[in-house]
C-alpha cells in the first residue's frame, strides 16, 4: 500500500508516488468527502478549486453507501469502483484506499 497508514486521530496520510496519490480514509468520513480530499490533495489545489462537482460524475449518496455494512450489520467485503473525473482515474478499494492517478 505504498506506506500509507492512517495516523492515531484517525485522519489520512496521503503518500506521492510517481503520478498516483494513494490515501487512507477514516471510517467516520463520508467516502465523497475523503474522494474530494484525495483529488485536491493529487491537483494540489484547495476542494473547491477542483473545478469539476464530483456529483457530475458520480452520485455520492451512492458511494457513501457502495461499502457500508449490509442490512444485517455484517461488514461488505472486497470489491473496488473506478472512475474518472477531469484529468484523473479515482479507484475506490473497500479495504480503506484511495487512488487517484493522473492521466496526463
Amino acid at each position: 500500500m505504498n506506506g500509507n497508514i492512517n495516523d492515531d486521530e484517525g485522519g489520512a496520510i496521503a503518500n506521492v508516488g510517481q503520478t498516483n496519490q494513494h490515501t487512507k480514509y477514516a471510517e467516520e468520513e463520508p467516502l465523497s468527502t475523503a474522494v474530494v480530499m484525495a483529488l485536491a490533495d493529487a491537483a494540489g489545489v484547495e476542494p473547491s478549486e477542483i473545478g469539476t462537482p464530483l456529483y457530475d460524475t458520480i452520485d455520492p449518496d451512492a458511494l457513501d453507501n457502495l461499502f457500508s455494512d449490509k442490512l444485517d450489520g455484517s461488514p461488505r467485503v472486497g470489491g473496488q469502483v473506478v472512475f474518472t473525473i477531469r484529468d484523473y482515474e479515482v479507484t475506490v478499494y473497500s479495504y480503506g484506499e484511495i487512488v487517484v492517478r493522473d492521466l496526463n
